[in-house]
């Protein structure tokens, strides 16, 4: 009894393994895997259940005569066919279509993969305890592989079917549902039509569809594992994981939700720094608009920003000198520089002092600049009103690093 039992769930356990392994982007949770399996073997009930009032329905009405081509038609493609796969079906779409780990275009196979093996187990062991050893090895050998493969196809159109619908296509997302459930349900009628027909002619079809079947499954599995893409768009596989990672926080601690979207904020203000230098840039700040004015915190985390940089703002052609909290533009600057020093570590509002000269500003050879402290405001109106390069637009102007509050206003100027 021991080994019957081993035989009977040995072979789903193998192909269930295969497929898990097959994902290579993103593993699916052990929890959700073994909720779809359960409601796999769940599904068999309902398929006892259908299958026993569709037979009684074709024994009434060709009268009992089950060697009728027709009855046997209906009955593998309508009867068994449909309460099998729809049980599956049924079971897949219930547990995984809202969840956030379906992700993943290849986490369709896996878990129609699983509702399939969920109720092949449950089958093999009814039919190995009745039939033995030797039942034990064909259905090893054809019936559960056969589920498995009932179950590729139906993962396959499911995980286009879940794309479709975040792309907001509804009409596509519906065929390929349908495909999801009735191509599962041609395969697997077809497959047991030849095996209940008795005819040579059906025997060799038996074995030409086991061929392909079992080809046209490897090649699926390896193709959709090897192009793994998300089924949101336009998000990399680590941006679709760190969403799903986010919602996973959100359920269980939502005071973690805002930490993280920081943390994502100040990674990606981080990058830009360093894949835009400012060193070649020309008049980095008055052709921008606030470029920094929506990073949340982008000189809290980084570490020294500028002591890496190599005179950032040599070639700056309209040069900024500090007041208020903010930069404001000195007259003629001639090629100030900034000494590279770690920059304030301040999680609101980091702030730089420095003073201005009155005169052009000169830098001195240790790159600290020597200045005096004047009247910011003459020395703005004066600028604006000698340079016409800088542009003045009719809303507030900010320093665009760290200051959200407006330093002046255009109105200001005049």
């Amino acid at each position: 009894m021991t080994v019957l039992a081993f035989m009977a769930v040995l072979p789903a356990a193998v192909l269930l393994y295969v497929i898990y392994k097959a994902d290579n982007v993103e593993k699916e949770p052990f929890g959700l895997m073994a909720l779809v399996f359960f409601l796999g073997v769940v599904s068999t009930i309902s398929a006892v259940i259908l299958e026993t009032i569709g037979t009684g329905a074709l024994d009434l009405a060709f009268r009992g005569d089950n060697t009728n081509l027709i009855y046997i038609f209906l009955m593998t493609f309508f009867v068994v066919g449909v309460a099998e796969e729809g049980g599956k079906f049924l079971a897949l779409k219930l547990s995984t279509w809202k969840n956030k780990e379906f992700n993943f275009s290849f986490d369709g196979i896996v878990y129609s993969v699983c509702a399939s093996l969920g109720f092949a187990t449950l089958e093999n062991i009814l039919y190995v305890f009745d039939g033995g050893f030797s039942v034990a090895v064909m259905r090893a050998i054809l019936s559960v592989p056969g589920h498995c493969i009932f179950g590729v196809f139906m993962g396959v159109y499911y995980g286009i079917a879940k794309g479709n619908e975040l792309r907001g296509n509804m009409e596509a997302m519906k065929v390929n549902l349908r495909k999801a459930f009735w191509i599962p349900v041609a395969i697997h009628g077809f497959y047991d039509f030849c095996l209940m027909a008795n005819l040579e002619l059906a025997l060799l079809a038996f074995i030409g569809l086991e061929i392909f079947m079992v080809v046209r499954a490897i090649k699926l599995v390896k193709l959709m594992s090897k192009t793994d893409t998300p089924l949101i768009p336009g998000v990399t596989a680590q941006e679709a994981i760190n969403i799903r990672n986010m919602q996973a926080m959100q359920e269980a601690n939502p005071a973690q939700v805002q930490a993280f979207q920081q943390a994502m904020a100040m990674q990606g203000a981080a990058q830009g720094m360093q894949a835009q230098p400012f060193a070649n840039a020309q008049q980095p700040y008055a052709n921008a608009q606030q470029p920094y004015a929506n990073a949340q915190q982008p000189y809290a985390n980084a570490q020294q920003p500028y002591a890496n940089a190599q005179q950032p703002f040599v070639n700056a052609q309209q040069p900024y000198t500090q007041a208020q909290n903010g930069y404001n533009p000195v007259q003629n600057g001639a090629q100030p520089q900034y000494n590279a020093q770690a920059p304030v570590q301040n999680n609101t509002q980091p702030q730089y002092t420095q003073t201005v000269s009155e005169n052009n500003t000169q830098a001195s050879a240790d790159n600290n600049v020597q200045t005096t402290v004047v009247d910011s405001t003459a020395v703005t109106e004066e600028l604006f009103d000698s340079n016409p390069d800088i542009i003045i637009q009719n809303e507030p102007l900010t320093d665009g690093l760290s200051n959200p509050d407006p330093t002046f206003t255009a109105t200001d100027l005049g």
